[in-house]
């Protein structure tokens, strides 16, 4: 039986399991048996519990508690009635996005109902006053489109305002002036920000709209307590405000898909090789490498380097333009499915763009594809708690633009034995960055490991880091992936892998021959210009 033939009807990635395990004169029929029956991951819990177990009394701020408050701001307007009706039932919103990249729509839905679920650890108040914490829970993007607010359309596509709108700052305004704001400067406040460097600058940068608001936006979140995918503003912009660092939504029905499938490419991506010459991350602009020049660096070898049919690789810049990158639909219409190349790929390459993080990141861990981070900015929601480090790999920005790297080396160097081990770890950490309901609120956190062997979900870690920050308030809930490998560098043990792996193998040069062909993948399904 040739490779080609056997890729057609067995998993590769589950074949590159078993080749760490077997020698290369072990029978395919052997493989073949033991490819029928992958063993399950083993994943273990993170003890969430631990960190919620002070307990902590939280008040919800939402449309329900703040009606009198908005006759009062607003007096008789009626659209309060229309963003009520949405806040009570989100998907009566009708500009909701099908797949946004924010998650802040999800966590207004269920944040509630995930504090109220956890009554042995959260108290949930009838008065700010009696509170340790007090969440404002306002969607910001139906908030403004009830209030008049004209949202351009990339905004409503991404599930988010680059910067909020005068019907929102009036709250905030109202919101600064209460005794217990005023006792704590806010701290003890928390609200949802995607990102508090765009609230505070976008319209600003960009010349349409001025700073809206400066005092009342710039009073929170130099203050409060935020949630959002990252912070881009410079450590020393921050004033005394907090982070806790969530994940990018990525729709599960889109994206999820076994780590341990077919795969018929070494590498797929899906990126614009030419970024903005405006900079969305203040924090980004200090460091020594842009963007495009990252983005250049690594499109230049995969377009040298990749044998036919070995990579996925679309340059968004050639294929659909600057003015087209946040048109979705677009995409399709250029050839671009963004699911099926995270589903087709071993490994998924993560360069920075124009903030530190990205929505491909999380996307990669939902549909099993390794990611390749190539972002020192990148943050990694609860990092303390999942375990990234055995899921994906990264490379630092300044390794990666050294002369002497390669990246398609690095990737091919990759042992069977590490990249099974790192598929099934994806397995075990993609609940931890999935917005779904997990449990019935009824059940509680105890619940999630019986119903899913992912465990807790991303709500269910928001909870937990809101009260373990309520106690620890000089911990940092948004570690970047510098942060949290330090001075470490890719490094590939190819030889010693090889040597564990391979101990009943006598010749070495016929294994790296199979492995290669296992690596070339069957190429009947795809063209040879594999560089598109």
């Amino acid at each position: 039986m040739t490779c080609a033939t056997f890729c057609l009807a067995a998993n590769v990635t589950a074949l590159l399991v078993v080749l760490a395990k077997l020698s290369v004169r072990d029978s395919w029929a052997e493989i073949a048996r033991l490819v029928a029956s992958p063993e399950p991951p083993t994943c273990q819990a993170p003890a969430l519990e631990e960190w919620a177990r002070p307990g902590v009394r939280v008040y919800v701020y939402d449309a329900t508690s703040l009606r009198l408050v908005a006759r009062e701001v607003f007096g008789n307007a009626t659209w309060w009635g229309v963003y009520e009706a949405w806040a009570q039932a989100p998907s009566t919103f009708p500009m909701a996005a099908s797949d946004p990249e924010s998650p802040g729509a999800f966590i207004h839905a269920e944040l509630s109902r995930a504090l109220r679920a956890r009554s042995q650890e959260v108290e949930v108040v009838g008065s700010p006053e009696d509170a340790t914490l007090v969440v404002w829970n306002v969607w910001d993007v139906a908030l403004c489109v009830a209030s008049g607010h004209q949202a351009l359309g990339w905004e409503l596509s991404k599930g988010r305002l680059a910067q909020s709108c005068d019907a929102h700052a009036a709250l905030l305004a109202w919101l600064q002036r209460t005794p217990l704001w005023r006792r704590h400067h806010g701290r003890d406040h928390v609200l949802y920000v995607d990102s508090p460097y765009s609230w505070e600058s976008y319209w600003a940068n960009h010349g349409a709209r001025g700073d809206a608001h400066p005092q009342e936006i710039r009073g929170v979140t130099r203050n409060a307590t935020m949630i959002g995918i990252e912070d881009r503003r410079a450590v020393d912009h921050r004033g005394t405000s907090a982070f806790v660092a969530v994940p990018y939504f990525a729709k599960i029905s889109k994206y999820q898909a076994p780590a341990q499938r077919s795969r018929s490419h070494l590498v797929g991506v899906a990126a614009s090789r030419v970024m903005n010459n405006w900079s969305a991350c203040e924090l980004c602009s200090k460091m020594r490498y842009g963007p495009t020049d990252l983005r250049v660096r690594m499109f230049d070898d995969l377009k040298t380097g990749c044998a036919a049919g070995e990579c996925e690789a679309y340059d968004l810049t050639e294929l659909i333009g600057d003015f087209q990158r946040n048109n979705m639909s677009f995409y399709s219409s250029a050839g671009v499915n963004l699911d099926d190349v995270v589903h087709n790929a071993v490994f998924c390459p993560i360069p920075r763009g124009d903030s530190g993080c990205t929505k491909r990141f999380f996307a990669a861990i939902l549909g099993g594809c390794i990611p390749v981070v190539v972002s020192d900015a990148l943050v990694l929601p609860f990092a303390s708690a999942v375990d990234y480090r055995r899921a994906m790999l990264r490379i630092p920005e300044a390794q990666f633009m050294s002369p002497d790297f390669s990246l398609l080396a690095f990737l091919r160097a990759q042992t069977p034995d590490q990249i099974a081990a790192m598929q099934q770890n994806l397995e075990c950490i993609r609940g931890s960055i999935s917005y779904q309901p997990r449990c019935p609120p009824s059940a509680g956190l105890r619940a999630c490991p019986e119903s899913s062997h992912a465990g807790p979900g991303a709500i269910d870690f928001l909870v937990d880091s809101l009260v373990r920050l309520a106690h620890t308030p000089r911990e940092s809930f948004g570690v970047t992936a510098a942060e949290l490998y330090g001075s470490d560098t890719a490094v590939a043990n190819v030889a010693e892998d090889m040597d564990k792996t391979q101990k009943d193998s006598d010749d070495l040069a016929d294994w790296r021959a199979l492995r290669a062909k296992v690596f070339i993948y069957d190429h009947t399904n795809f063209p040879a210009d594999a560089i598109r």
